[in-house]
């Protein structure tokens, strides 16, 4: 089953907002058995939307269309799907009240114009809106059959509550029944093609199971992806449904953790500093950070899981050279003597940073991150981190990454998350052995 995805919104084709919302649908779909054959972005024209959706038609045989549903004078794909469809407009007595409820609930009074989000084209199926703008679905005759088209709000959170909830379904039912799971494994520290050779055995036993049927592992597919700061090792099977589906990749993701041990820091959803934050929280220990070429990047990393504060105390960021004395009372002869960028230095950083700020745990990180090269420095993208953990031992890490300002920061920051991560796990094991 083909699918097309049609974002409206002047703010996407101008680039001032990302379409998450179609990466996430894409997703989506490959689980529920479709397959995305185009992603389209159109602008606030009525014309243009109803030109995409024509354009859509000849190569899908589902729409799902998302954004430009508002009660503005700029949305208008309302008018465009009827355009489209060869229908006018009709207006549901069901989604009036709707509108007039969800304002008096506000103690607001409703504008004239918002009525216009009760108006859906004549014969649609109408989908109850979880906001004030409601959803709704239709089948076209184009190309010479019919295409059913979902349409749906673009703000993302009703985006995919109507998404899971309408339109999901129904593309799993037009499927004939076969979803496509993707299973997602994270890894750090190490690079692609160490990966690909690790995994070598396992890529060319489902190649080879891709040509036999009788084969169990027929139609599982694996698939590598190389991020500014981690690789995704993808691992793709069909099955009658999703949890079908997953259970059959289940024994494939294991192995593959096995084969890469603790370079694997997470499975799907799931992020690095989740499982930093589990960690930490499991075993009641608290964390600093004191950073220099990453500019924050590790402490923003720690304070965007929620309830942070649990165990992140704070970061102190010594960006220019010369800060690193003054913010975090840095012996100056560690600096003379090593360079700011060495053992050394991200070794008294961590050990200062834990002392000052009396967590258990401290991580640092020092480098090169580029463009240019500061004097006395060694060659931009060298880089160095430590770990000072709660014994008072410090474990420190070097690292030489290519490649511009962007990708030294992140990759120095997952590499120290990493490396925070992986003294975590063997703490956990020797408390659980001693205890």
């Amino acid at each position: 089953m083909r699918v097309g995805i049609c974002s409206v919104g002047a703010e996407l084709v101008s680039g001032e907002v990302a379409d998450t919302n179609a990466a996430w649908l894409a997703r989506r779909v490959l689980e529920s058995g479709g397959r995305v054959v185009a992603e389209l972005l159109v602008g606030d024209d009525r014309d243009a939307i109803a030109e995409a959706l024509q354009w859509l038609a000849r190569r899908a045989d589902v729409l799902v269309v998302g954004g430009g549903l508002g009660p503005t004078a700029d949305d208008l794909t309302r008018y465009a799907v009827a355009d489209f469809a060869g229908v006018k407009l009709g207006r549901r007595r069901a989604l009036v009240e709707h509108l007039e409820d969800v304002y008096s609930r506000l103690g607001l009074a409703m504008p004239p114009s918002n009525l216009c989000q009760a108006d859906v084209p004549v014969g649609a199926q109408v989908y109850d809106p979880p906001g004030t703008a409601a959803g709704f679905a239709l089948d076209v005759a184009a190309a010479g059959r019919d295409v059913r088209v979902h349409v749906i709000p673009g703000v993302p959170w009703e985006y995919r509550t109507m998404a899971e909830r309408d339109v999901l379904p129904d593309l799993l039912g037009r499927s004939g029944g076969v979803a496509r799971v993707t299973r997602t494994l994270r890894v750090v520290g190490v690079g692609e093609s160490s990966v690909g050779e690790q995994l070598r055995e396992l890529s060319d036993r489902l190649v080879r199971a891709a040509g036999d049927p009788e084969d169990p592992a027929h139609g599982i597919d694996l698939g590598f992806l190389a991020g500014s700061d981690e690789i995704l090792v993808r691992v793709t099977v069909a099955g009658p449904t999703p949890a079908a589906a997953r259970d059959r990749a289940a024994p494939v993701v294991a192995e593959i953790a096995d084969r890469l041990g603790v370079s694997v820091v997470s499975v799907d959803e799931q992020k690095l500093e989740d499982e930093v934050a589990r960690l930490l929280r499991a075993a009641s220990l608290t964390v600093v950070t004191a950073e220099g070429c990453t500019a924050g990047r590790i402490a923003a990393r720690l304070a965007g899981v929620d309830g942070a504060t649990d165990y992140f105390r704070g970061g102190v960021v010594a960006y220019a050279p010369d800060t690193l004395p003054q913010m975090l009372a840095l012996s100056p002869e560690v600096l003379s003597r090593h360079g700011r960028v060495s053992a050394e230095a991200a070794e008294a950083m961590a050990t200062t940073a834990r002392q000052l700020y009396g967590t258990d745990i401290a991580v640092a990180a020092t480098g090169v991150e580029g463009p240019r090269r500061p004097e006395g420095d060694p060659e931009v993208g060298t880089v160095w981190w430590a770990v000072a953990l709660p014994d008072g031992t410090v474990h420190t890490h070097e690292r030489f990454i290519p490649g511009d300002r962007e990708i030294v920061q992140a990759r120095t920051a997952a590499f120290a998350l990493g490396s925070l991560r992986e003294h975590l796990l063997i703490l956990g094991s020797s408390t659980l052995q001693t205890g």
